[in-house]
């Protein structure tokens, strides 16, 4: 067993936990024990709970909750995050000269720091943990918050 560094130790349990190990894991009441921003160990609850509870500042009951990697989102375009619906009843053509175009181009700088905030709460309430901007109206300056 490990020496605790600090109080910073956390272990969630009662997990149905997905790897992406070689083996492809899934631990169905599984465990896991996390470090600061490093993944300790992972296993049984049984087994992380017996092994890693003295040194844990911190266990949380998943409830079986489903735990898995971050999703990485490859095409985003945060700046038309805000005119969602306004195009969805149309052909590409359409949608680039009669509907996305003229709204991105309409847009002043508050509006893309707006629409980029609001895409970045929805890619992390869904559970994405890096995403690629496909491009559009945005300006120089993402949000620093």
């Amino acid at each position: 067993m490990e020496e605790a560094k600090g109080n910073s130790w956390i272990i969630l349990h009662n997990a149905v936990i997905v790897t992406m190990d070689p083996q492809s894991r899934v631990f169905r009441n599984g465990g896991i024990v996390i470090e600061h921003d490093s993944i300790k160990a992972i296993g049984q609850s049984s087994d992380i709970l017996r092994d890693f509870s003295a040194l844990a500042h911190q266990i949380i009951d998943l409830n079986s909750q489903i735990l898995l990697p971050g999703l990485i989102n490859t095409h985003v375009h945060t700046s038309q995050q805000l005119g969602r619906g306004i195009a969805d009843d149309v052909d590409l053509m359409t949608w680039l000269h009669g509907r996305i175009w003229p709204y991105e181009s309409n847009m002043t700088e508050e509006d893309s720091y707006v629409s980029t905030l609001l895409c970045a709460i929805e890619l992390i309430h869904s559970g994405v943990t890096c995403f690629a901007e496909a491009g559009g109206s945005t300006f120089l300056e993402w949000p620093e918050q």
